[in-house]
């Protein structure tokens, strides 16, 4: 159906017209009785779609207040029947209907409507729940160093075209990213731009929500092929789990009851690459952190996180692509004075385009970051003075104290 879509014939006395809400054209189909007629290496291929009424199965129509089924109809079996000359069959067979599976899957993941997955609240056990990601990131829109860009897109296409490969070396269909750097850099907008650009779904895992190993299991294996799973803030979710166990660890009773309502450090290595990893191919799992020092190396080490990419300030390449995506300006006199002040202040990618975004004049909008800039420049100024200030100050406490020590006591 998906194969036959492109090449149906405009003079056809009945068609059949559907619109999705992702396309903007009306697209047509085969409507029964219909014929089609395709070419395959200079070989003519006619296509024709007929109907059973009598061999269909039965089907309940409900009722959208009730729930209750109001009548039983007999659905109706369609079927497409294909013919050509008959010395032909073995280049059909062999070649052609390979050529429709494999064009008619690519056209199916073309149009594919990327889900986000995210855990229902207040059930248990947890289970997912889907809603359509429409985030418009790509990666000609992210504002990231050009060179580090092309290295991601060249991992990502490397490791969907390798499946031969990792069943060749005997390792599971899956590939780790680590993101750090602080809020607002991007880590977020890099995932969704990795999915639109993979065609891949994303299950949003929120650990602090999962009370078991076993639970969070039961969920990975749930998780679909040609996905991203992704673990947000896993250095505060780890925190957060330590904290949980030192105080269980305090509490003996408590402990007792409840000694298995938590995760793990050894089970989520085993969810990352442990045997319970295997269930499922061509998966991508990321970690996103603001502080890399505060992540077990463990969770860290190739295998589990293969790549690790830091998302750091706004650069002066990344200044230009913000500009162009949200003032459709590739060049500008104050671009000079912009890129200077970049230089000399740590501003997120995400600080700028807030900026940009206040006017839809350039010379206005970029005014307003240059003062911006001078602004940011100032209060780090002013706070390193300020914790300078601070240090000398307790230093000279320090040495008061130290003398005071060595000084004889009064009698």
């Amino acid at each position: 159906k998906l194969y036959l879509k492109p090449i149906v014939p405009e003079d056809a006395e009945r068609l059949r017209v559907s619109m999705t809400k992702k396309e903007t054209n009306v697209a047509l189909a085969l409507e029964k009785n219909q014929e089609i007629i395709d070419t395959f290496n200079g070989v003519t291929l006619k296509w024709k779609l007929f109907s059973k009424p009598d061999s269909g199965m039965l089907v309940a129509d409900r009722n959208s207040n009730t729930g209750y089924s109001s009548s039983i109809r007999r659905k109706e079996g369609r079927y497409y029947e294909l013919r050509f000359h008959k010395k032909h069959k073995d280049m059909v067979l062999d070649s052609y209907l390979k050529h429709v599976v494999e064009k008619a899957q690519k056209m199916k993941e073309e149009k594919k409507v990327i889900k986000l997955f995210m855990l229902k609240q207040n059930i248990t056990p947890k289970e997912w729940k889907a809603v359509n990601l429409d985030h418009p990131a790509t990666f000609d829109t992210l504002a990231m160093d050009m060179d580090l860009k092309r290295n991601i897109m060249g991992d990502l296409e490397r490791f969907v075209r390798r499946k031969d490969y990792y069943k060749k070396v005997g390792k599971a269909w899956k590939r780790g990213y680590f993101l750090y750097g602080p809020p607002g850099t991007g880590k977020s907008s890099l995932i969704a731009a990795t999915a639109n650009y993979l065609k891949f779904d994303i299950y949003d895992l929120e650990l602090t929500e999962i009370r078991t190993n076993s639970e969070l299991r039961r969920l990975l294996v749930t998780t679909g092929n040609k996905s991203i799973l992704v673990v947000e803030d896993i250095d505060c979710s780890i925190e957060l789990q330590d904290r949980i166990a030192k105080a269980k660890a305090m509490n003996p009773i408590q402990r007792s009851h409840h000694h298995q309502d938590q995760v793990t450090l050894s089970g989520f290595l085993n969810f990352i690459d442990g045997l319970w990893s295997s269930c499922g191919d061509e998966r991508i799992i990321v970690f996103t952190a603001n502080h890399k020092d505060k992540i077990d190396s463990a969770l860290l080490r190739q295998g589990r996180m293969d790549m690790h990419i830091h998302l750091s300030y706004c650069t002066p390449c990344g200044f230009k692509m913000l500009a162009s995506n949200y003032l459709d300006i590739e060049e500008h006199p104050l671009f000079s004075v912009v890129e200077e002040r970049l230089q000399e202040t740590n501003i997120t990618p995400a600080e700028v385009g807030e900026q940009l975004m206040k006017s839809e004049d350039p010379d206005t909008s970029l005014s307003g970051l240059i003062e911006f800039l001078a602004c940011k420049k100032r209060e780090i100024q002013e706070s390193a003075a300020k914790q300078e200030n601070n240090r000398i100050e307790e230093t000279t406490k320090n040495d008061e104290e130290e003398c005071a020590k060595k000084l004889p006591k009064k009698e």
